[in-house]
């Protein structure tokens, strides 16, 4: 069996959407003989926690720690907050942005390039190269964000020779929030020379979205693979029938920032339960996960904080139960430069849960295709108030069809992972493209 060292800063008990597209990959990589070897920080600042995960790591799995140092702890305790806010998608807990946050966000665009785990990348490709001196390894991958494991990963192939594939699960330089940063000409020019440099030295390039890659195909002047993120069927075999509360639920589970806001679905909302009194009395929105203060309060100005139930964190195992017990499931495109690629990964949790998918933003985007070659709901313009409300009334009312269980089988993990091992084998192979 070929072995792959997995560089990566997420891994259990590290919680949220970051951690799962490797996780899962690790699980299946051994039936298609890759036995991975995961390389991780031994004591990382993890935004959320979620012990839950550590139970889906492959029984055969060899992980590897190193201690890494991180200024986001030493500027909370500077900052006598506490506070992971900082680290955890720029989610307001206040309304109003502080002057410590705005010095903390300034300097990690300008000074700390190209992001927090800067400092690991020495202590690491010390630590490996020694350990691939007495360890047999046949291909390296690395997966940002934090793409700081993209130059841990260039420096170890270039020392070893080991073929390198470069997994991008977002964008570098166009990241979102990017505008946060508050980036200086010098920075960015920084920035986009370090994106560069790793897209045409990596042996293979991976992304998550269809618009991602051709991007970095202009860039890289090579071609770059797109492999999804999906859903691990074995997160929804044998859980039964799901819980009926009586309630009318919407759902967003995940990460809920100010860039989304979808002011046309509260003013739909609120249009709605004036008109509707057996809806009103039935909606309940459920918000899982970070949730913006912009956005609660948008919410509540269309009358609205009366349905909302708002949870910061649940375990991945438990969401899963809540996406299957709600009528909609809303999946909200940010409203910045790369909405067209923005593929979130709980759209295909979404595809498995079998509830009605109601996506806002760009109906070219490659969510939009999903969605599409699903056939579980629809995309809306972000504004578009009208086919808001039509949707919503189509499921409440039983007038909404989903697609068939066929369409959704090109999103699942395992498939996923065999295209992954058959670009794998083309790198180990020398069959680059």
């Amino acid at each position: 069996m070929r072995r792959a060292l997995i560089i990566s800063y997420y891994w259990p008990p590290a919680g949220g959407g970051g951690v799962q597209r490797w996780l899962k990959f690790a699980k299946y990589l051994p039936e298609f003989g890759y036995q991975p070897v995961i390389f991780i920080p031994e004591n990382a600042d993890y935004p959320v926690l979620d012990e839950t995960l550590s139970g889906e790591v492959h029984p055969s799995t060899e992980v590897i720690r190193l201690p890494i140092w991180e200024p986001y702890r030493t500027f909370r305790k500077v900052s006598a907050k506490g506070d992971k806010s900082v680290s955890a998608g720029f989610i307001r807990s206040a309304r109003k942005e502080t002057p410590i946050t705005r010095v903390a966000q300034w300097l990690r665009g300008n000074l700390i390039i190209p992001d927090a785990r800067r400092f690991w990348i020495g202590p690491s490709v010390r630590y490996l190269c020694q350990y691939l001196s007495e360890h047999t390894t046949d291909v390296i991958i690395s997966t940002g964000p934090p793409h700081s494991m993209h130059l841990i990963a260039e420096a170890v192939s270039r020392r070893t020779g080991i073929p390198w594939l470069a997994d991008f699960r977002d964008p570098w330089v166009n990241m979102d929030n990017a505008d946060k940063f508050r980036m200086t000409r010098y920075a960015r020019a920084r920035h986009e020379f370090l994106e560069r440099r790793v897209l045409r030295s990596a042996d293979s390039v991976v992304t998550v979205s269809w618009y991602l890659s051709s991007q970095y195909e202009r860039i890289r002047q090579r071609a770059v693979c797109t492999i999804t993120n999906g859903y691990d069927q074995t997160d929804f075999d044998g859980r039964g029938r799901p819980a009926d509360s009586g309630k009318f639920i919407i759902g967003h589970y995940g990460t809920f920032g100010e860039d989304r806001n979808p002011v046309a679905l509260w003013e739909a909302l609120e249009q709605l339960l004036a008109e509707e009194p057996a809806l009103a009395r039935d909606l309940e929105i459920q918000l899982v996960g970070p949730t913006d203060a912009s956005v609660l309060a948008s919410a509540s100005t269309h009358r609205l904080a009366g349905c909302i139930r708002h949870v910061p964190y649940l375990s991945h195992d438990t969401i899963i139960d809540r996406m299957r017990s709600s009528a909609v499931l809303l999946v909200i495109l940010n409203q910045n430069t790369n909405e067209e690629g923005r593929v979130t990964g709980k759209i295909f949790e979404y595809v498995a849960s079998r509830r009605p998918v109601l996506g806002i933003g760009s109906v070219t985007s490659d969510c939009a295709r999903v969605i599409r070659e699903t056939g579980c709901g629809v995309m809306v313009p972000f504004l578009d108030k009208a086919k808001i409300r039509a949707f919503i009334l189509d499921v409440y009312y039983g007038r909404f069809v989903m697609g068939t269980a066929d369409s959704t089988r090109q999103f699942s993990r395992r498939e996923l992972t065999r295209q992954l091992s058959e670009e794998l084998d083309r790198l180990v192979e020398g069959n680059i493209r």
